[in-house]
């Protein structure tokens, strides 16, 4: 007897651990099939939200965004409604022939098209054409070359009756809807010999900071937070919150006051 009931006590826990394996492998399973599916609609809607996206574009920019669902798992999101994270990326993205790459980061993204997005920053990136386009300096408007943290241009007037030219080298500041040039140093292109002219590089110094409103040339409500200037690149730093999520389509505008 002793004998059987070992025998049965054997198979009893073979049987148990047999039952274990199996529910172990179906969660497995269970597991890499949920993972799956929450992979496949992640990618089928950020296919969709890229489109959506490249559909707004203003007719002059040409650009392949990529888009990136994050915040964890995709499904309980989209359950919820609200997707915690979206970034999108351009590079070698176009506007008006102009290249530049650009990253943007939202945050509380609802599905609602009535909805609002929480707060949206971005990353804008190119090179000198990209600077003069955004900052137009008016008047003569003269050509921004980039420097080591600097924005360089060059400009004439007068001293002592004659016509000066001169290069101002600028360090750019970043104001919401405006940036600001405030001169750091002056190099003289004109040669007047031995005419003492540290009088007019200090009055040019001293003077007031160029103010350049950019909101004219921004989606309306973005703020300008940021500017870095390096020898090859200038980059913006953008931000914008409460934003509707079936706004205007991007070639929508700030504006500048007169």
């Amino acid at each position: 007897m002793s004998g059987a009931s070992a025998q049965s006590t054997g198979r009893s826990g073979h049987r148990v651990a047999w039952t274990l394996t199996i529910c172990a492998v179906i969660v497995v399973l269970l597991g890499l099939a949920l993972w799956a599916a929450d992979g496949l609609a992640r990618g089928i809607a950020q296919d969709s939200v890229a489109d959506a996206v490249e559909s707004k574009q203003p007719d002059d920019v040409e650009a392949d965004v990529n888009v990136s669902i994050d915040g964890g798992l995709f499904l309980p999101q989209l359950i919820a409604g609200d997707f915690t994270e979206v970034t999108l990326t351009a590079k070698d993205a176009t506007a008006a022939g102009i290249p530049f790459d650009i990253t943007v980061v939202a945050k509380g993204v609802p599905l609602d098209e009535n909805g609002t997005i929480d707060t949206a920053t971005a990353r804008v990136s190119g090179g000198e054409d990209a600077a003069n386009a955004l900052l137009a300096l008016g008047g003569a408007d003269p050509q921004l070359s980039l420097g080591d943290g600097t924005l360089s241009y060059d400009q004439t007037t007068t001293f002592l009756g004659m016509n000066i030219g001169y290069t101002v080298e600028a360090e750019p500041e970043a104001h919401g809807e405006t940036v600001t040039l405030s001169p750091r140093d002056v190099h003289l292109t004109s040669d007047f010999g031995s005419l003492d002219l540290t009088p007019l590089i200090q009055r040019i110094l001293d003077d007031k900071p160029v103010e350049i409103c950019v909101a004219s040339s921004l989606p309306d409500g973005t703020s300008v937070d940021d500017v870095t200037v390096t020898p090859e690149h200038i980059t913006f730093e953008l931000s914008a919150a409460d934003i509707p999520r079936n706004g205007p389509d991007l070639s929508s505008r700030g504006s500048c006051e007169s």
